[in-house]
Order: structure tokens, then C-alpha cells, then sequence
């Protein structure tokens, strides 16, 4: 992805940072989390969010359309509907793997779909973490290009 951003975050990573983290996240939520916390930023260029943008609306174009989920209706067996399921889900997120393809270009693949809220819950608590990773390697580009008049 952006290589410089990724060794200027792996350089600033700790074992105490990541167990400060863990700390807070388990004090708001005690005995909630049972799985391995692993957030990471991934820095990826502005061409590679185009497409990875490009395939979620492509996605939500199909999901969306009126007809949906008469195409579907047959996927979930019978025993396992919902009640008074909504039409469409009220949030959504996309778990893409980063492949390269046969032009060896980045390419985002879908793994899966989730719309449940409390994926969104525990991402809004990540999310201020990652704001303040963010913040950071903001400013040491800003730092970094004021030394050398490179912009990376």
C-alpha cells in the first residue's frame, strides 16, 4: 500500500501501546470482547480506495434493487427466517481481501458481507484510536515533507 506509512506505524507500535489499548477497550466492555483484538490501519493510496469504493457501490447497487429479494427469498431455509425481517438491512460492511490481479494491480475481492450492529459498536470504539494513529502519520508527512520537499 503506502509503505512509508506503514513502517512509520510499525516503528511507533509498542507491546505497552497495544496492552494500553486492549486496557481501555476491555475496561468500557468487561468480559465482552472474547476474541484476539488485531485492528490494524491499512494505508492504502487514493487509486486503490477508488476501487475498493467502486466495488462496495457496485455491491449495494445489487442488494438494493427491487427485485432482490425475490432472486433471493429461496437462499435462507424456510426454519431459519426471521420475523418481521426489514427489507433491507439498516448498516452494512464489507470485509474485502487485497488480491493482485492477472495485470499484477491491486484488486479488492469480496470475503463477506455483515449487517449487524454490534460489528458498528465495537468499530466506533476502534475508530477513535485509529483517528488519533492517523493524526500522527498526518503530521509526520507534514514533518517529513517540510524536511526534505518530498511529498509521498
Amino acid at each position: 500500500m503506502i509503505p512509508q506509512l506503514r513502517q512509520s506505524f510499525n516503528a511507533s507500535f509498542t507491546k505497552e501501546k497495544y496492552e494500553a489499548f486492549l486496557k481501555d477497550l476491555h475496561s468500557k466492555h468487561p468480559g465482552a470482547i472474547e476474541f484476539r483484538v488485531a485492528e490494524t490501519p491499512v494505508f492504502i493510496d487514493k487509486a486503490f480506495g477508488e476501487k475498493i469504493t467502486a466495488a462496495s457501490e457496485s455491491i449495494i447497487d445489487i442488494i438494493t434493487d427491487p427485485s432482490f429479494k425475490s432472486m433471493t427469498d429461496r437462499a435462507i431455509p424456510p426454519g431459519d427466517l426471521v420475523p418481521n425481517q426489514n427489507d433491507h438491512a439498516h448498516m452494512i460492511a464489507f470485509d474485502f481481501g487485497i488480491c493482485i490481479n492477472s495485470d499484477n494491480e491491486l484488486e479488492p475481492q469480496l470475503i463477506e458481507m455483515q449487517g449487524f450492529p454490534t460489528l458498528f459498536g465495537f468499530r466506533c470504539i476502534t475508530l477513535m484510536y485509529s483517528i488519533s494513529i492517523l493524526i500522527f502519520h498526518l503530521i509526520s508527512l507534514s514533518i517529513w515533507e517540510t524536511m526534505t520537499g518530498n511529498l509521498i
